[in-house]
């Protein structure tokens, strides 16, 4: 540095002793000295975060500390379960969240979690505390603290076997106050000694020292269903003598929908008196019966599009039944006047317990028979012409009280249909069909495109 003082010294005395520096020496010492005050600034700011995440992380490691002594003076495992939505804990200003997960280990180590696949015998449960707080710096890791409870007596008998039930709900938590009931089926199975619990706040339930055999495990809570839509779910299972075996069901509080069938009926429209209705999502297609004002339905939260009529998608069977989903009618041009695509409109979704409406649109016919009596209709096989996109699972839906000589109004599912009554003749006129003439004798197609 003396060295190249002296330079510049000799330089600007060369060349004019008066001459000072020049504005570029200036310009280059504010860069130097601004660039050198960033970087003590940040190092002085990051040391006074890193003195506040210290003191935040000894205030965490207090609090996992007294929740894992909160949770040792439970002494029963059973009793000690995960905490979905841990409250939060606020001192001084700062927010820390304390999450607790817990899991039963087997003797050898193996998780065996409720409703997994584990089947080792229950051992000891694991505990896991972490505490976050807000303005935690990142990407430090959260404070964490274990510990393990063993029971205060043996759990199983090594000639004995355990059930796990587990119970989860639409969002992937427990459902909790489940009630599990089982039963001896074959197998050497006997009745249990004690009934199961009903389901803990991980919606799990344990069968201890249960005898070798083929048990039925179902479940029940007023208002809830089933992924099958069932208020009354079961699975057999199979106990094998010192091993688990797990018992899964999605179960929660049903969603309620309320049912529009084909909106714009003429009055006194007649329905099938085995109508039937098809829910829709990415989970399946799921039937219920009849033509109800309500239905409760599993509370997937992509919701259900439905559907009049018994829908089976191409790639569920190899003929399948795609004329009543409207979305499955392609545009036809030619048709005269021109027809766009068909569209089922967007799924109708609520969570648990909560109330939607639906829409199910269908096909409207009025109907004149020359005889009284029941009218049948089956679905068949469209001429190419109509552009159906077809039905290859067969439907035969009734409808009963038609008078003789006298129009009536019936609602079906979108498609081709052949309808009979016994010794009688049929006038045949669709309502809501944007072509007319899609009949063809006793052959009606129903027709759920628009105009173009």
């Amino acid at each position: 540095m003396l060295k190249i003082a002296r330079r510049l010294s000799a330089a600007r005395t060369d060349e004019d002793p008066d001459a000072g520096f020049s504005i570029v020496e200036v310009l280059v010492a504010t860069v130097i000295f601004m660039l050198l005050s960033i970087g003590i600034a940040q190092a002085t700011v990051t040391s006074i975060r890193l003195s506040g995440d210290q003191k935040h992380r000894v205030t965490a490691l207090s609090l996992a500390a007294g929740e894992i002594d909160a949770v040792r003076a439970i002494r029963d495992p059973f009793k000690v379960t995960d905490d979905p939505q841990p409250a939060p804990v606020t001192i001084d200003g700062i927010t820390y969240t304390i999450t607790l997960v817990t899991e039963w280990v087997s003797g050898t180590g193996t998780d065996i979690p409720c409703g997994g696949a584990g089947t080792a015998n229950l051992q000891v449960k694991r505990v896991n505390v972490s505490v976050t707080w807000t303005g935690e710096l990142l990407p430090t890791n959260a404070v964490t603290s274990d510990t393990v409870l063993a029971p205060l007596g043996r759990i199983n008998d090594p000639t004995q076997g355990t059930i796990i039930v587990a119970a989860t709900q639409a969002d992937g938590t427990g459902s909790a106050g489940v009630t599990p009931t089982i039963t001896p089926v074959s197998g050497g199975a006997t009745a249990l000694t004690t009934a199961p619990p009903a389901t803990d706040s991980d919606g799990c339930s344990y069968a201890l020292r249960v005898t070798p055999g083929v048990y039925n495990v179902a479940l029940s809570k007023t208002g809830y269903i089933d992924v099958t839509q069932n208020p009354n779910p079961s699975r057999t299972v199979t106990v094998v003598a010192g091993s688990t075996v797990s018992a899964p069901f999605g179960y929660d509080l049903a969603a309620k929908f309320t049912m529009t069938y084909a909106p714009g009926q003429p009055a006194g429209t007649k329905f099938a008196t085995n109508a039937e209705t098809s829910f829709v999502n990415t989970y399946g297609t799921f039937y219920v019966g009849g033509t109800g004002t309500s239905t409760s339905l599993y509370p997937w939260g992509i919701g259900y599009v439905p559907m009049a009529g018994h829908y089976v998608a191409p790639t569920a069977s190899s003929t399948g039944c795609r004329s009543v989903d409207p979305s499955e009618w392609d545009a036809d041009p030619t048709a005269g006047p021109a027809l766009a695509d068909g569209n089922h409109g967007a799924p109708a979704a609520t969570g648990p317990g909560g109330t939607a409406a639906m829409t199910v649109p269908m096909g409207l016919l009025k109907v004149k028979s020359t005889k009284a009596g029941t009218l049948t209709a089956t679905s068949a096989t469209a001429p190419a012409a109509w552009n159906d996109p077809g039905c290859g699972t067969p439907m035969t839906y009734t409808f009963t009280g038609l008078l003789a000589n006298t129009d009536t109004n019936i609602a079906l599912p979108f498609g081709t249909w052949t309808l009979s009554v016994p010794s009688a003749s049929l006038t045949l006129t669709p309502l809501n069909n944007v072509v007319s003439g899609r009949v063809s004798g006793s052959t009606v197609m129903l027709d759920p495109r628009p105009a173009a």
